[in-house]
C-alpha cells in the first residue's frame, strides 16, 4: 500500500506503477488540488492522512478494503489500455478517501473482460 499526500509522493511510485496509471492518477490528485486546496501552489499542496489517495499493491490489500462494507461509499471500474483500474471511496472522519487497484484485464473470445 502507498500513500500520494503531494505533488512530491509520485515521485517514489513512478518507477513501480504503469505510466498510464501514472498520469491518471495525477490527474485525480489534481482534482483533489482544485477542490480542496485554499489557494497554495501546487508544490506547496497537502493533502491531510484521511484525504490522501491509497494505491493498493497486491490482492489481500484490496480484499480488506472492500470487505469494509459499512465505510465503502462506491467503486467505479476503469479502463486504461489492457488494464482495469478500480477506483474506490471509503467513508474517513467527514470525508471520502479514494484508493486505487490496477489488474490486468482477463481477454476470453477476443474481449476483454475487467
Amino acid at each position: 500500500m502507498r500513500e500520494i499526500r503531494c505533488l512530491k509522493d509520485f515521485e517514489s511510485v513512478a518507477s513501480k506503477i504503469n505510466d498510464k496509471f501514472l498520469v491518471y492518477l495525477k490527474q485525480e490528485f489534481y482534482g483533489l488540488y482544485e477542490y480542496l486546496s485554499n489557494g497554495e501552489k501546487i508544490e506547496d499542496f497537502l493533502l491531510i492522512p484521511y484525504e490522501s489517495m491509497i494505491i493498493l499493491e497486491d490482492k489481500e490489500e484490496l480484499d480488506k478494503v472492500i470487505e469494509n462494507k459499512m465505510g465503502l461509499e462506491f467503486i467505479e471500474k476503469l479502463h486504461l489500455n489492457n488494464k482495469v483500474v478500480l477506483r474506490i471511496g471509503i467513508r474517513s472522519f467527514e470525508d471520502i478517501q479514494l484508493h486505487y487497484s490496477i489488474s490486468e484485464c482477463k481477454k476470453q473470445r477476443g474481449k476483454y473482460l475487467g
